[in-house]
């Protein structure tokens, strides 16, 4: 729960807190940080501008929050590494596509990663997040000792997906049936997992 515990009438409390976070993640991923108000979102989210700084403090503790990115996302990767490596690949995509295909987890995520383009305590506070809940997360399932460069590697598989499919829509790819491209990059990412990286790479890994 974002709202400081025991803030706030008990049955509004969490809705109130959702719906200024909905609307400051809207607004800092549209005007960035220095177009974003605390006056303004109390307004678009219909609350006391008053409630705003008592649920996040400022707007740097509102901007922190809107960060977060949903629960789901770290335990989906995480359940995904734990499957059998010779599947792992195929999981990883699934996790992904499963994520983004929501529409309630891939508007938080796109909100994120439109931040974070403004912003850059936002783009720090992502890698940051990135990397704990998956680089750390995929790496550790590995037992190479390539193992934080092939979650490197899985990351730009994943994070371009992502982008091209979800952000940016772009026409091919965002017209694909999920299936196909499971069909299509999952492959890839195994490859990265489990297959050889070449000479020069491992060398200089």
């Amino acid at each position: 729960m974002v709202a400081r515990a025991g803030r706030g009438p008990r049955g509004e409390r969490g809705a109130q807190a959702d719906r200024i976070l909905t609307v400051a993640r809207k607004s800092f991923a549209e005007r960035g940080y220095n177009g974003t108000s605390l006056r303004s979102v109390a307004q678009a989210a219909d609350v006391d501008p008053t409630l705003v700084n008592y649920y996040f403090s400022n707007k740097p503790g509102l901007l922190k929050a809107a960060l977060e990115p949903p629960e789901a996302f770290g335990a989906g990767i995480a359940e995904a590494a734990r499957a059998p490596l010779e599947e792992r690949g195929r999981a990883f995509v699934e996790a992904a596509l499963r994520m983004w295909d929501d529409p309630a987890t891939a508007e938080v995520l796109r909100s994120i990663v439109l931040a974070a383009s403004h912003e850059p305590f936002a783009m720090e506070r992502l890698r940051s997040v990135f990397s704990a809940l998956v680089l750390q997360v995929v790496s550790a399932s590995l037992p190479s000792d390539e193992a934080e460069l092939r979650a490197d590697l899985v990351s730009t598989q994943i994070v371009g997906l992502a982008m091209t499919r979800y952000v940016w829509a772009l026409d091919r790819i965002a017209d694909i049936p999920s299936e196909q491209v499971i069909r299509l990059v999952a492959p890839t990412v195994q490859h990265y997992l489990t297959g050889p990286l070449g000479g020069d790479i491992a060398e200089n890994a």
